[in-house]
């Protein structure tokens, strides 16, 4: 579960970067390949991207907790909290490793969080576990597919690891 949390979170914030360019898009791409260049998901769009998701996974956690009615929603917010605490901190030291700046200001605000602050008991409860069911099932998808797109190697081991 650890692992599948880490992953989803990873999703979360995770999309394939697409920049367009008058140029062919297929040959650009053999051209990059075949000088050496990175392809797929770059560490600077994925860095900032998984840092943005864990802080706010690490939020929707705390929310869990504080507002879950059942034990099963306030253990998962605990395990939210955890596991992308110990995320940030893999994604904060590759980034220093590879000189990508991550953002500094707080997080904007998701409005999944948002609109659950209004909710308690075992309303909060389904409409939490309904949104984490959703996101997650599409961002294990798009991490998957991000991690194996990159040809950034440390990117693809840390993608790997979360």
């Amino acid at each position: 579960m650890k692992k599948t949390c880490r992953l989803m979170a990873a999703v979360m914030m995770l999309a394939a970067p697409a920049l367009a360019s008058a140029a062919d898009p297929a040959a650009e791409k053999a051209a990059d390949k075949a000088a050496g260049a990175e392809t797929g998901p770059a560490p600077d769009e994925v860095l900032p991207k998984l840092s943005h998701s864990n802080q706010m996974e690490i939020e929707a956690g705390k929310l869990a907790q504080e507002k879950g009615e059942s034990k099963a929603v306030k253990n998962f917010g605990k395990a939210l909290v955890r596991d992308h605490t110990a995320a940030q901190k893999q994604v904060t030291a590759l980034a220093e490793q590879l000189n990508v700046m991550l953002p500094t200001e707080p997080p904007m605000k998701h409005d999944m969080l948002e609109r659950e602050k209004a909710l308690s008991g075992a309303e909060f409860d389904r409409a939490f576990a309904q949104a984490m069911l959703e996101d997650h099932a599409k961002e294990v998808d798009e991490a998957k597919d991000a991690r194996d797109k990159t040809s950034n190697a440390k990117l693809k081991k840390l993608l790997t690891a979360l």
